[in-house]
């Protein structure tokens, strides 16, 4: 009998860091040279500790994130957050790039304006961005960078770290002009203590999601009242503070149900919940799915 699936592998960048700075803040690789390491990882669901950008040039696959499954052909970009549980399946040899960081290459002073790209790309509301490149002058471009990051990710200069940050948030910049919602930077958004104080709830979310439920919560977290942490989160991003919470736990219960083999009692009890009937009718009342019905049909 094989054996009961109760965990989600975290690989950590060093073990993907063919070519890495010394504290391993960042790699840049072909996908052939790292070699059979990185392609048995695929194999699985996982999940990275880093955020990933793959530049797929050769040979077509499917990619699972999460629980969303899409075709990628070669010329497409695809961005991943740290956390989120992937897969990555091929019937061909495939070939490509993989771009990996720690947040502190990207926004090294914390909220900048380098915040909206970044969520843009990384944390949007399907939490997945995969984008077709189909404009020969732009893939050049996107091949110049990738090449001038391995180089100076190489060489090692004085000051590549620098160089890399600059490449990378000029590439990041130059992708989300070409995503399908491109990501701009409105006024609205742009406002600083808004954004900052909008930016530190998501990051309570992801660090607090399984103990704290209510807005009331993070409200009290942030020190402001609930009622101005659903209207900043509204004006910033469409939904409320309560949304982003229950969609956070949502998709965490999801990826437990699609990746894994434990029960809805189990995964109630990993998210927090004290209830695992609770838990049940809290899923079915916002997927309109039991955890069953959901896992069954996820697995069709």
């Amino acid at each position: 009998m094989a054996s009961k699936k109760e965990h989600i592998e975290v690989v950590p960048l060093a073990e993907y860091a063919h070519v890495a700075d010394d504290a391993n803040e960042f790699s840049v690789s072909t996908l052939c040279s790292l070699g059979p390491v990185f392609f048995e990882h695929q194999e699985a669901p996982h999940r990275h500790d880093f955020y990933t950008i793959y530049w797929i040039k050769k040979g077509e696959l499917t990619h699972t994130i999460d629980t969303v499954t899409h075709v990628v052909k070669p010329n497409t970009l695809f961005f991943l957050a740290p956390g989120q549980v992937h897969q990555l399946k091929s019937s061909e040899k495939i070939d490509g790039y993989m771009i990996a960081f720690h947040n502190c290459m990207m926004c090294p002073a914390g909220s900048s304006d380098m915040d909206p790209i970044k969520n843009g790309l990384f944390v949007n509301d399907a939490f997945s961005s995969v984008i077709p490149i189909t404009d020969p002058e732009v893939e050049r471009e996107i091949d110049w960078m990738v090449n001038r990051m391995m180089e100076e990710v190489n060489a090692q200069r004085p000051n590549y770290a620098s160089a890399f940050r600059n490449l990378l948030q000029y590439f990041l910049i130059i992708a989300s002009r070409h995503a399908p919602k491109p990501v701009s930077l409105t006024p609205e958004y742009q406002s600083k203590h808004n954004s900052a104080l909008f930016m530190t709830f998501k990051g309570l979310i992801e660090q607090r999601y399984m103990e704290l439920k209510n807005v009331s919560d993070y409200a009290a977290q942030l020190h402001i009242k609930p009622v101005l942490l659903n209207e900043i989160s509204k004006q910033l991003s469409g939904i409320t503070a309560g949304e982003h919470i229950r969609n956070r736990v949502i998709l965490e219960a999801q990826r437990y149900l699609f990746n894994t083999d434990l029960t809805a009692k189990e995964i109630a009890y990993k998210l927090g919940f004290e209830d695992p009937h609770y838990f049940s009718r809290f899923f079915k009342k916002y997927t309109n799915q039991t955890p069953s019905e959901f896992k069954e049909l996820a697995k069709a």
